[in-house]
């Protein structure tokens, strides 16, 4: 039976270091030992051959059927099938035996496979940082394709922020609730709110204020947080506790494993009491 995919391809003793040698010195490539007669074989392979596919050659699966590569499965220690190995650069880095969940699977897979969500990402974040323009195209093109890549959309929310371009609300508000990303989204449409807000001509705690909100619409942060933990001390009681309101939702959307966060919660709270 074939399992050739653009993505999944069936090997031999004869193709072998053509097929997975060759090839792991490019990308990673993940080796499968099975037999038709193996139970935990038709439940492995059909779920590995449908992450190889849907990670659009991020990695490359390749089935050995040992009942026809018996000295290859041999030469490779098989004693229990399924076998699955990762090869890397010709050798082999990591493997499992037996019929895993799927949460297992895509686990043990990030620890040596990159997402390519993140790589169209970080492709998309650089195309910004040189034309923004052209990349709001990118980005918008590229989410009416891929409309579930919630980590791509909030960071096209946040270029449309440093735009000042008021669709940045609607995009954040595209991010659901329990998605990994929703949290960070509702405290970012929040800020892009009070960019959109601020006007150009103020005076003091306004104009602090006002200044604040502009450095982080252009991602300045740490000016951002010093103009707002000053308004706090000077009188918290300003709009409302705006700048409160404000800085805890910026310390929100940068997350806590920004440098940033850990010592502006704590200069924070000493302002508080």
């Amino acid at each position: 039976m074939s399992h050739t995919t653009a993505y999944v391809v069936d090997s031999n003793e004869a193709d072998f270091e053509r097929v997975v040698i060759a090839n792991s010195k490019h990308i990673p490539v993940i080796v499968d030992f099975w037999a038709p007669w193996c139970g935990p074989c038709r439940t492995l392979g059909p779920t590995l051959e449908r992450l190889a596919n849907e990670d659009n050659g991020s990695w490359l699966l390749v089935k050995i059927n040992v009942d026809n590569n018996q000295r290859l499965s041999q030469s490779f220690g098989v004693q229990g099938i399924p076998a699955v190995k990762a090869f890397k650069d010709g050798k082999i880095i990591d493997q499992f035996t037996g019929a895993l969940p799927e949460s297992q699977i895509k686990a043990w897979l990030k620890k040596f496979v990159a997402d390519p969500r993140t790589n169209i990402i970080q492709q998309l974040t650089d195309l910004a940082s040189q034309n923004p323009h052209a990349a709001r195209q990118s980005y918008a093109a590229y989410l009416s394709e891929q409309p579930q890549n919630h980590a791509a959309r909030l960071a096209y929310g946040l270029l449309l922020m440093r735009l000042n371009d008021s669709e940045s609300t609607t995009e954040f508000a595209k991010i659901p609730a329990g998605t990994e990303q929703y949290e960070s989204a509702q405290a970012w449409m929040a800020l892009a709110r009070a960019v959109q807000e601020a006007v150009i001509v103020g005076s003091g705690i306004e104009e602090q204020y006002n200044s604040a909100v502009r450095a982080f619409a252009k991602a300045d942060y740490s000016t951002a947080i010093d103009g707002l933990l000053n308004i706090v001390r000077i009188n918290r009681n300003w709009r409302d506790d705006a700048a409160r309101k404000t800085l805890l939702a910026l310390l929100t959307a940068l997350g806590n494993s920004h440098p940033l966060v850990p010592q502006a919660r704590r200069d924070l709270a000493a302002a508080l009491f």
